[in-house]
């Protein structure tokens, strides 16, 4: 490269202590910074397990996502625009956060790409309540409902049937409108946390075969497989 002088490029110039250190500083602030802020806003999102490893979690998202839009159920009416407005603001926000489901999601069973796979959002369910009941609520088995003053809940599960495959728990402030941007922040954390690996959740339901579908066993000796 003509005119080129080893001595000015920036690139070859030692490092002066200390810049190591500064770097790192950079690097895991910002993380840091949000960490506290979250926690400052008395935000607090957990995985609950279903004894899905997190691997199986995410084919079953992508298996279920090449099948066409997602969809999207809600129990519960947190917000004063009311139980279809939560559904659908819901489902805006979650389109696009997941690559395995490129269609994004649907409130319509009847365009839904495979329904028995679908994300159940429940508001303030009582403490004891499983993933799978969350699953299995219909109208003729509706949840129950703890509402707090000050505090909500919000529990999502990946359903297959009555069968939960992901799920996450989310905490926070309450909220009174969808307007509030922190519900935003807080979806996109429980989006993001439920496919995320986790310890307890050792593999002990699995998906057994992909071809043609997905196909989950239940083993009366060993339990569910």
């Amino acid at each position: 490269m003509t005119g080129w002088n080893p001595q000015w490029d920036s690139r070859l110039l030692p490092v002066q202590p200390g810049e190591d250190m500064i770097r790192a500083l950079r690097k895991y602030c910002l993380p840091l910074v949000v960490l506290l802020l979250v926690a400052g806003c008395g935000t607090s999102v957990v995985q609950s397990p279903t004894g899905v490893s997190g691997g199986a979690k995410k084919r079953v998202l992508a298996f279920a996502g090449e099948q066409g839009p997602m969809l999207l159920q809600v129990s519960g009416e947190p917000f004063q625009e009311g139980k279809g407005e939560t559904a659908a603001t819901s489902a805006r926000i979650l389109s696009g956060v997941y690559p395995e489901v490129p269609r994004g999601f649907t409130l319509n069973p009847a365009i839904a790409g495979a329904p028995q796979f679908r994300f159940r959002i429940a508001f303030d369910p009582p403490a004891s309540t499983s993933p799978d009941q969350v699953c299995a609520a219909s109208a003729q088995k509706p949840l129950s409902y703890d509402r707090r003053d000050t505090r909500q809940t919000l529990v999502m599960v990946f359903c297959r049937q009555d069968i939960s495959i992901a799920a996450v728990e989310a905490r926070s402030d309450r909220m009174t409108s969808l307007t509030d941007p922190r519900y935003r922040n807080l979806l996109l954390q429980a989006a993001l946390e439920m496919f995320q690996g986790d310890a307890n959740d050792t593999g002990s339901l699995g998906i057994l075969e992909f071809d043609p579908k997905p196909r989950i066993k239940l083993n009366p000796f060993e339990g569910i497989l």
